[in-house]
């Protein structure tokens, strides 16, 4: 995972004399949609096809129901059973389409032309006529087509058009009496069944045509196709329905005892086929893949985790609808396991990294899934499935994007709080800000109520990592009280945050140790200095980050004067902040520490548990060893550490710091190097910051005594400290 890291720019001075370059805003809507969903009408229950044509959205489900946008279940509802039709342009019902039909649909496509409209599901009859299973709509009229009117024996759950082809699949075994296993083909038409007939032995879930019409696609619950294996997936003649060699096809797993995974959604556009799949078991794949069509060989694969139920290509991206949850890990580019479900992603169209569009659905009762059908007009994604929220409003069944400016507005900076400890020095660090359809946002530092600009950055941001933004403004005079705020800005949309408090630049070097510490930048800052009988731990860094004891106590003699330190009493003793981080790659751990011979502990690390013991022990973490010799270490498949001499358990207090900067590990203790090693990417999870007390028997020397631990002043930074910066913070004291 590739963290995005801007170092601090150069003073003020420096930026009149122009070595500061400035960069050019960034571009609204990156990702090509809106991630402000539209207003479109409502269902009662899922969608679960859905095409565009003839200027108009055309949904079919298991929905009785519609209601307009806004409105609660139960309220303003009017009876539209299975299918419905909606404006492209405002999402408003058609209501003079208003077929009736005696069971659910599950699949809608069109015709190139957008004339005629195919359904397929489970229903017997429309319009009080035989339908079995399939038909065909005039998108003028609305009207039944009369004349076309295949006969299928079982559910139809996907259908694609392709020229004057309609290729279906699904559950069936016959169509208009004749053998046709679960895939067939008529005429778009007439209706005429075609000598398309390949024989599969499991439910087809997706079909799909390419561009040119020279070859067929269908994913589904099968593993053999006319007697030749097919893993799921199969690349077909558009004519016989004889099976093509397909390559790429190696990308799914073969099913075994703990993961059967299955394609769901295809689509085919251009010269590549785009692939969705969903699987049963932990750590199945449940990603997307692509396939060059000329030659079927894989182009690449994303393996985020949770079932994809729907792909299409829109304006240069694939847009997915998922329940995925780990996007982390298998190198798929993403947020790590514990992030939350992201229901709605976009992915590059060149290697399915992740892309800057961040809505979401819900999924509905428990035992649905979110999304399950999409659809485009060229420049809209209609979205489709079991979801009741869009965007955390109540929006259910269905919801659609555009391209319509300005798109979603970056969120307001937080205010500011700037450090001035040294003579003419004003530090100042604060954190990007995410915009859900622009993840590369420019930011302007602005100085004095005249907002003058002073500094200028490009940085990129997601949900899940919102890296830091640093400078230090030289350009004041000592004495003198300022005052600053950040604005952001995605090209269209520009917001400010709050002034910061007046900072009053330093005329003298500052010898407090909490105001040195916080003019470096911390995420997080406890002091740990609370009184016997508190729970919370104040975070002092400004970003709120509280946390919560447990098992420990308060009110010891303190590191520093004035300010006493936390014990652990227990075997459990620890603080655990209350925000989580998505795998932390940069950063500082720093405390001071305090322990009696032959004990140490775990003093300040990263777990993925806000209570209880961490699995393994988490990581990124610093401990001191029954010897008195403390270790830095993260685990990047194998836990790598730096460990100091032995003897810190002298019952006198130490500073201990651990840096993690581009594959490097450092660990400093009382201001000094002792050591550093080379790591890979440090676990990919989602976790918190957590002091004290861990299960850290696995790593070496983890097994000390716990108890008795004094900790004091401990932070965290979004940044590897500089052996200057530490060297100063143990001065301090």
């Amino acid at each position: 995972m590739k963290r995005w890291f801007v170092a601090s720019v150069a003073a003020a001075g420096a930026l009149i004399a122009g070595s500061l370059v400035y960069a050019p805003s960034a571009q609204s809507i990156e990702a090509s949609l809106s991630a402000t969903d539209s207003p479109v009408w409502q269902t009662n229950a899922s969608v679960q096809g859905l095409t565009v044509a003839a200027g108009k959205a055309w949904a079919g489900g298991r929905f009785t129901s519609v209601r307009p946008p806004g409105a609660a279940l139960g309220t303003g509802e009017v009876a539209q059973a299975y299918l419905a039709a909606f404006d492209q342009g405002t999402g408003a019902l058609d209501s003079s389409f208003a077929p009736v039909l005696n069971d659910q649909v599950y699949a809608v496509a069109a015709t190139a032309d957008g004339s005629r409209i195919f359904v397929g599901g489970d229903f017997t009859t429309v319009n009080g006529v035989t339908r079995n299973r399939i038909a065909a709509f005039d998108t003028a009229t609305g009207a039944l087509v009369a004349t076309w009117k295949p006969s299928v024996s079982y559910r139809v759950k996907t259908i694609a058009v392709s020229g004057n082809t309609v290729y279906f699949g699904g559950s069936f075994g016959l169509v208009n009496g004749q053998d046709r296993p679960r895939l067939a083909a008529v005429t778009a038409d007439t209706g005429t069944l075609l000598p398309f007939a390949p024989a599969v032995n499991g439910d087809v879930y997706a079909v799909d045509a390419t561009d040119d019409g020279s070859k067929v696609y269908a994913g589904g619950q099968f593993s053999q196709v006319n007697g030749t294996s097919q893993n799921t997936v199969t690349s077909l003649d558009p004519t016989t329905g004889a099976v093509l060699p397909f390559p790429g096809a190696s990308a799914v797993p073969p099913p075994n005892g703990s993961c059967t995974t299955r394609v769901k959604s295809i689509d085919a556009s251009g010269d590549t086929v785009y692939f969705g799949n969903g699987g049963d078991g932990g750590g199945c794949f449940d990603g997307t893949w692509a396939v060059d069509i000329a030659t079927n060989t894989l182009k690449w694969k994303n393996q985020c985790l949770g079932a994809t139920e729907a792909v299409k290509v829109v304006n240069g991206w694939l847009y997915k609808g998922s329940h995925a949850h780990d996007c982390a890990n298998q190198g798929a580019g993403g947020f790590p396991q514990g992030f939350g479900y992201r229901f709605l992603l976009s992915e590059k169209l060149t290697d399915g990294t992740l892309g800057p569009w961040f809505p979401n659905t819900n999924a509905g009762p428990p035992t649905e899934v979110g999304p399950l059908a999409f659809a485009t007009g060229g420049s809209d994604l209609w979205v489709g499935g079991d979801f009741t929220t869009t965007n955390g409003v109540g929006q259910q069944g269905l919801t659609r994007f555009t391209n319509a400016v300005p798109g979603a507005a970056p969120a307001k900076p937080a205010k500011l709080t700037p450090y001035s400890v040294k003579p003419g020095v004003v530090q100042i660090h604060f954190p990007t800000v995410v915009d859900n359809d622009d993840s590369t946002l420019t930011y302007r530092l602005l100085k004095g109520f005249s907002n003058t600009t002073i500094a200028t950055w490009t940085a990129k941001s997601t949900p899940w990592d919102r890296p830091w933004l640093h400078y230090t403004d030289t350009n004041v005079t000592p004495g003198e009280s300022t005052n600053y705020r950040v604005e952001v800005t995605d090209g269209a949309t520009t917001l400010r945050g709050n002034y910061s408090d007046p900072v009053t630049v330093a005329s003298a070097e500052s010898t407090a140790y909490d105001q040195i510490i916080g003019s470096d930048g911390p995420q997080a800052y406890w002091r740990l200095g609370e009184p016997s009988g508190t729970t919370t731990s104040v975070d002092s860094s400004g970003q709120s980050n509280n946390g919560t004891f447990t098992g420990m106590t308060l009110g010891a003699s303190g590191a520093m004067a004035g300010n006493t330190a936390a014990t652990t009493s227990s075997s459990t003793g620890r603080m655990v902040g209350e925000k989580a981080y998505s795998m932390p790659q940069q950063f500082s751990v720093e405390a001071w520490v305090k322990q009696t011979s032959l004990r140490g502990g775990r003093i300040l690390g990263f777990g993925n548990s806000k209570t209880g013991n961490s699995a393994g022990g988490g990581d990124r973490m610093l401990y001191m060893r029954s010897n008195g010799a403390i270790t830095f270490g993260v685990n990047d498949g194998s836990q790598r550490i730096v460990t100091s001499a032995s003897g810190k358990n002298d019952n006198q207090w130490h500073h201990v710091v651990g840096t993690s900067d581009n594959g490097i590990l450092k660990l400093y203790v009382d201001g000094a190097l002792v050591g550093s090693t080379s790591v890979g990417t440090a676990s990919l999870y989602y976790g918190w910051w957590r002091i004290g007390y861990d299960n850290t028997s696995s790593w070496t020397g983890g097994g000390a005594t716990q108890t008795g631990l004094g900790i004091d002043e401990a932070a965290v930074y979004p940044y590897a400290l500089s052996s200057l910066q530490v060297q100063n913070h143990y001065d301090a004291r």
